[in-house]
């Protein structure tokens, strides 16, 4: 059972705190011999990073859809970016899946930590530049942030710090940045579920209640995460500590021989 909780805390917390999740589950498997979830446990904590999302953001999404019920350019425009930005990582893993994987080892993930804490503290601070709203952002920005999100693929370069960042470079306001870089996750991790499920149709995601408490307790540690970013985003030295935690990462890691 503490397994389980372990995977669902790691989960939830680093699939939105800017430090990686498949970098640490890389690591630590290395170090401790944790073992990876299986397929059903798998879809599982998928959820419930999913869940995460959508009670961060409940009140958000849900004036989102209402708008998009009621025909608003505005709201539905979102949508279409939002798919536009999730192309590149669905083009990437669909077709690369297995190239990908292949790297997903501690030395691979020595690099993207680096990469990643480059990012953190080049990340423009919230007075540093002036702020646009969400409405603002143009598809092709979408893209590049959508961009950004499909080279997080490599194990160690956090997805959310990476979009984050390309928000604030095309001076979206810090809680804009943050609300579209978790919007972009929101299919990106339907289709981690659905793919894994289609996958393996005979093994249920909730099929033991180790699953079930690994759900929730990814869920609870992913809600944390979110608004631990959301308030990192609005004090510049708490989210260039996200950069040092990596930096030591990176350095333990290869210290300790990948």
């Amino acid at each position: 059972m503490w397994r389980v909780w372990v995977l669902g805390l790691i989960q939830g917390l680093t699939e939105f705190l800017p430090i990686s999740s498949s970098g640490h589950l890389i690591v630590l498997k290395n170090w401790f011999s944790l073992l990876a979830p299986g397929a059903s446990l798998e879809v599982a904590l998928h959820l419930g990073t999913l869940m995460a999302i959508i009670i961060g953001y409940r009140q958000e999404l849900a004036l989102w859809i209402h708008h998009c019920l009621q025909g608003q350019v505005a709201a539905r425009r979102l949508v279409y970016q939002v798919l536009f930005g999730t192309v590149p990582a669905a083009a990437l893993g669909y077709f690369f899946e297995a190239r990908v994987v292949s790297y997903f080892i501690p030395t691979a993930v020595i690099g993207g930590w680096l990469v990643t804490s480059l990012l953190l503290w080049l990340t423009p601070t919230p007075t540093s530049t002036p702020h646009r709203a969400l409405e603002s952002l143009s598809f092709w920005e979408a893209l590049a942030i959508g961009i950004m999100q499909s080279l997080a693929l490599w194990p160690g370069l956090s997805r959310s710090g990476s979009t984050i960042f390309m928000g604030r470079i095309f001076r979206l306001s810090p809680e804009a940045s943050a609300q579209f870089s978790f919007y972009l996750a929101i299919p990106v991790m339907c289709g981690a579920f659905v793919l894994t499920w289609w996958r393996h149709p005979l093994q249920h995601p909730f099929s033991t209640p180790f699953a079930v408490s690994g759900t929730i307790l990814s869920a609870i540690a992913g809600l944390f995460a979110i608004k631990w970013v959301q308030s990192a985003l609005k004090r510049p030295r708490v989210w260039r500590r996200f950069g040092l935690y990596t930096f030591g990462m990176a350095l333990l890691t290869w210290w300790l021989g990948g």
